[in-house]
This record gives C-alpha cells, sequence and structure tokens, in this order.
C-alpha cells in the first residue's frame, strides 16, 4: 500500500454532540466498505436512540427523590381540617332563619295590602260623604274659640256660669271673682276706717231721701249740710274701665242663657247651683244677697 494514499475516512477532531451525529450520518451514506457499514449502522441506530433521550429528557424534567419534597401546610389546618366548613347544625339553623324570614315578609305584604284596602276605602267614602252633604239653611254654625271673649270672665278667664253686669259701665263679670273683686276694696277701706259702713247704710238711705226731694233742692245751703253729713263709703271701681261703681250689679239673665247653650252643644259640664230647700222640701228661709255687704238694700 502507498504511504501517501490519503485515507478515504479520514478521523476528524472531536465537534459538539449535535455536530457528531450529523457527521454519522453522512458517513453512513458516503460508506462503501461493507464490514465499516455495519459497524456504522450500529452507530447510527445509537446516535438516534440518544437524539430520543434528549427530547424526553427535555419535555419531561426529572422529579426529584422523595427524602428531598418539602410540604409547606399550616399548623391550624392539621389541627383542624374541617374547620373552614359549617357545620350541619349552623346550616340547619340559617335554613330555618331564612324560611322565617320568608313567612315574615308574606305576612307584611298581606298586611301592606289590607291596610292600603282600608285607606283607599276610607278615602272613598269620605269623598261621598263630601259631595252628600247640603249646607242647612236653618243652623248656624259657630266657633266657640271665637266666642270665648264674650261667654269667658276677664278675671278668671272662665266661663262665666252666673254672670252679672255693672250698671256704670256695662261690663260683665262672674259672680264669685266680683265678689272677691268688691273684697277685697272693702278690706282696704275697713284698713282706715274701722267702723263697718253697713251700720251707716240706714242714714245714707235717709240723707239720699233728703237730698232728692224737690223742696230741699232749691236750698243750696240745705243740699250742701246734707252732703257734708253722708258717711265715708268704700269707693269700688269697675276691674276692667276702673269706672265708679255707685250701685248693685245686676244678673245678666241673658247672657247667662246664651252661654249655658253653647256649653252644651259644646259638651261641657254646667255646674249646679246651691239648694234653697232643705232636704224636706222647705225653703231655707230668705238668704242674703250677693251684694247686700258691699251695697245699701233697695226699698
Amino acid at each position: 500500500m502507498d504511504p501517501t494514499r490519503v485515507e478515504p475516512f479520514p478521523t476528524p477532531s472531536p465537534p459538539r454532540r449535535r455536530q457528531a451525529t450529523q457527521d454519522i450520518d453522512t458517513i453512513s451514506l458516503t460508506s462503501s466498505d461493507t464490514d465499516t457499514s455495519k459497524s456504522r449502522k450500529v452507530l447510527l441506530k445509537k446516535a438516534k436512540n440518544d437524539k430520543t433521550q434528549v427530547r424526553s429528557r427535555s419535555k419531561k424534567p426529572a422529579l426529584p427523590p422523595a427524602s428531598e419534597i418539602i410540604e409547606i401546610s399550616s399548623d391550624e389546618e392539621d389541627k383542624h381540617p374541617h374547620s373552614m366548613m359549617p357545620q350541619p347544625s349552623v346550616i340547619a339553623d340559617y335554613r330555618r332563619q331564612i324560611s322565617k324570614i320568608r313567612e315574615e315578609s308574606v305576612k307584611y305584604k298581606q298586611d301592606l295590602a289590607r291596610v292600603a284596602k282600608e285607606v283607599n276605602s276610607l278615602r272613598e267614602e269620605n269623598q261621598t260623604l263630601k259631595a252628600s252633604r247640603k249646607p242647612d239653611a236653618t243652623k248656624i254654625v259657630l266657633d266657640a274659640a271665637q266666642l270665648a271673649d264674650g261667654l269667658d270672665c276677664e278675671i278668671c278667664t272662665c266661663r262665666m256660669w252666673t254672670p252679672y253686669i255693672l250698671p256704670n259701665c256695662g261690663h260683665s263679670f262672674c259672680q264669685s271673682c266680683l265678689q272677691d273683686w268688691l273684697g277685697a276694696t272693702q278690706a282696704q277701706f275697713l284698713a282706715t276706717n274701722p267702723e263697718p259702713p253697713v251700720a251707716t247704710y240706714h242714714l245714707l238711705d235717709t240723707l239720699r231721701t233728703l237730698i232728692q226731694n224737690p223742696a230741699l233742692a232749691a236750698v243750696p245751703h240745705v243740699q250742701t249740710l246734707l252732703a257734708s253729713q253722708v258717711p265715708a263709703l268704700p269707693k269700688y271701681t269697675c276691674p276692667t274701665c276702673r269706672e265708679q261703681i255707685t250701685s248693685r250689679p245686676t244678673e245678666a239673665f241673658a247672657l247667662k242663657s246664651l252661654i249655658h247653650t253653647i256649653a252644651v252643644a259644646a259638651g261641657e259640664t254646667i255646674p249646679k247651683k246651691p239648694a234653697t230647700t232643705n232636704k224636706k222640701g222647705k225653703s231655707v228661709g230668705t238668704l242674703p244677697g250677693p251684694w247686700d255687704g258691699f251695697f245699701p238694700a233697695i226699698s
């Protein structure tokens, strides 16, 4: 053999793994030697197997050993694995509450519908009554509040069940309030005049009769003498206008009847008058007048 002859398959330098595989494929295609062909086919098969193993490793990475796996878990979950799950009794209780709420909701809706129906019925009835109502020309509708100024006493602001009118000015007051007013004036007078005025009432009546005599009225000095003999008396005045009261108050029967009529219409109770007879029906005698202690008796 010629030593200068070049080998048909020179040995290349060791390349990377992928390039070696490609070279082996090329060699298997260009080889003509029978012995070397078999050996190279074996190498080709082995190279393909290596390819398959490399691909399988790239797709499915190998798992670490079981001894190297660390499991991370919570201590509370280990102790109470079912603590987050509601208990059957709690679920049953919730269901009962929901059922009860639904029943109450249905009941409230029914009550609301019934009340709304009643309200509509009352509205219709009210409209019907308003439409059928006709004013009565024979009746007068008055507001009792507007009449209060004329029906109530100015002193006690209550109903004048027994009203008395003052002849000098015309103002009216209830009997008890007017008696208290005149009594206060009389008490002030007695503080400076110890002699009661009632004791001089008989003299006062005589002097008034003489003063009113036409024959004596023409004599001035007699009039002056008689006037000087008139005893001192309390000076009573009206509680409202302070006009002097010179005669007894008079009971206002017309006003009394009007007050009683309006009180009955308003549903008020009229106080009863004190009895003037005893249990056997006999008169208790002549009662003193309400003004006998303040004014001279009427002859």
